[in-house]
């Protein structure tokens, strides 16, 4: 299976952290299977955070 994560930069060693929390959809590292909800997501980012550019991780 290939997974996919959009982000503004390249993840090139996700760095996984435990966390005290229970919350869905939280501090997180997320990937999905589908190419183009991660696109869409990493143009996000990019604009919202306004720094790097939109980047598709596999």
């Amino acid at each position: 299976m290939i997974l996919y994560h959009g982000s503004n930069m390249t993840a090139g060693k996700p760095k996984l952290v435990a966390q005290n929390r229970y919350l869905d959809f939280g501090f997180g590292f997320y990937t999905t299977a589908s190419p183009g909800q991660a696109a869409s997501f990493a143009h996000k980012v990019a604009d919202r955070r306004k720094t790097g550019a939109a980047t598709l991780n596999m």
